[in-house]
């Protein structure tokens, strides 16, 4: 080799070359860095089956937008426990959502000391187990494993099945309530009235209880008790709203008083009428007339929109109100309601109320005002027309101006059994409640929609035939087929 042959490279060459390497090195380093960079800020999540994902409600995004506080989540959850993966996918999505939210989850069977930090520091009992925990700015919200899910108790109690199955999953409804509790400063407190054979927040009872209203309240983070303003007691100043639910006797001048000054000082109150207190009168029309509804004594049928030859009302008119108008294209289910309509007595006043119809009938609805042993007598003579069944009252602001708390704002509904344990969760009822009390309480970010999510559940129903083919096939179907391919190889490889 002749020792004269110059390099196929020269120097500037070799430096030009890897100089070039090193540029393309970091323009593709920095390329990937950017594409991380703009991914981990705005990325779109598509999920690949039905259940894969979440979907947060509207209701539920708004509330997170309007997080700006850090919020601390602890699922303190066994990992094995059939609610763990729901739990933690919908956490998911609320961190997905706003980044404020941070969630920890500590299983408790495998890494007890981690547990015990945990009951350390958020003070839970020894034996608790499988809650979520939600912290912001020193307030905290638990969230306990018997709350997430309705039970399908029927089976068991019909003997068709030995299981009780979780029919519902409350997620979304728990943890949105729980991030507005601990990021609220204000509480809130409800008061129910008492006294006059209005129904119970305590009672269990099917018809007269309340309870599951109640729980709504709870779910919705307000707190509630009992009120009576017989003789010298008054209404509480902590009380948010005052629910006055199917009265069956009259209150008396002094109780109409209280309720009419806590009105005049910008209060909230709720009031529901039922079928019971059409003929004596409750007192309360006479209040509310000055407000500018008028209750009349008179019942609202409609067989043609009844489950029950008419003693049931099922309607879908809503008017265009902050409460009403999510509910359009659903229906309401209620049991003789009151009709009412907008009373003419100062209605020309400067500072009359602004009163809006909520919740209608439909146009060949009877107007019942004959009864028969307390109970209502439809006849053909009666009128038929379209009536109003509910109607909400506000004074004290400029119309589409933000109401302030020197706003007075309340609710008439001429029903109060479609509340009660059994009809809660009829038709859109559930809802219906929680958009009026969110809009007394002018929470208008919670002016939407929170139900309970199904909880699907897969059965193959197979006949006896088909169950000895899928055995067949099973046991000797499956493993012929791998065996005859096996000996077609082992044959073909032999020639």
């Amino acid at each position: 080799m002749n020792q004269d042959t110059k390099p196929s490279f020269s120097m500037a060459r070799r430096w030009t070359l890897s100089l070039n390497v090193l540029l393309s090195i970091f323009a593709a380093v920095a390329l990937v860095a950017m594409v991380n960079y703009l991914a981990a800020r705005h990325f779109q999540r598509i999920p690949i089956s039905q259940f894969a994902r979440m979907e947060l409600s509207g209701q539920t995004r708004r509330i997170l937008q309007s997080v700006t506080n850090n919020v601390k989540v602890t699922i303190y959850y066994d990992r094995t426990d059939d609610l763990y993966e729901m739990v933690n996918g919908l956490l998911k999505e609320y961190k997905f959502a706003n980044g404020r939210v941070g969630v920890e989850t500590v299983d408790y069977v495998k890494n007890p000391a981690a547990a015990q930090r945990v009951k350390a520091q958020y003070q839970l009992a020894s034996e608790q187990k499988n809650v979520v925990i939600f912290q912001c700015n020193g307030n905290k919200k638990v969230v306990y494993e018997k709350e997430l899910s309705d039970l399908d108790l029927e089976p068991l109690i019909s003997g068709r099945s030995k299981e009780v199955r979780r029919s519902a999953f409350k997620g979304e409804l728990l943890f949105t309530s729980a991030i507005y509790s601990v990021t609220s400063p204000r509480a809130l407190k409800a008061y129910f009235l008492q006294g006059h054979g209005e129904h119970s927040p305590q009672s269990t009872d099917k018809d007269f209880g309340y309870s599951r209203f109640a729980g709504l309240l709870t779910d919705n983070n307000v707190d509630w008790t009992t009120l009576s303003l017989i003789g010298t007691n008054e209404i509480p100043v902590d009380c948010s709203v005052l629910i006055i639910a199917g009265p069956q006797t009259t209150l008396t001048s002094q109780e109409l008083a209280k309720i009419e000054g806590f009105l005049n000082n910008g209060g909230r109150t709720l009031v529901l009428f039922n079928v019971w207190g059409t003929q004596r009168g409750t007192g309360l029309e006479g209040l509310l007339a000055n407000w500018g509804v008028d209750v009349r004594k008179a019942v609202v049928s409609d067989r043609l929109n009844s489950t029950s030859s008419g003693q049931d009302l099922v309607t879908e008119y809503f008017g265009t109100h902050p409460i009403s108008a999510p509910l359009i294209g659903s229906s309401l289910h209620m049991l003789y309601p009151r009709a009412m309509g907008k009373a003419s007595r100062g209605a020309h006043r400067t500072d009359a109320p602004n009163v809006s119809e909520l919740v209608s009938t439909h146009p060949k609805a009877s107007i019942v005002t004959d009864f028969r042993d307390g109970l209502p007598n439809p006849s053909q003579t009666d009128v038929k027309t379209n009536v109003t069944i509910a109607m909400a009252i506000e004074k004290g602001k400029l119309q589409g101006l933000t109401a302030d708390r020197g706003t007075t704002r309340a609710v008439v509904i001429g029903d109060s059994f479609f509340w009660n344990n059994n009809m809660l969760d009829s038709a859109a009822n559930r809802d219906f409640a929680s958009l009026t009390v969110n809009w007394l309480l002018d929470r208008s970010q919670l002016l939407g929609s929170l139900a309970p999510r199904p909880i699907p559940q897969f059965r193959v129903v197979m006949t006896q035939k088909q169950m000895t083919a899928v055995r067949w096939l099973l046991l000797f179907g499956m493993p012929g087929s791998v065996l005859l391919l096996g000996s077609m190889v082992w044959v073909q490889r032999r020639h």
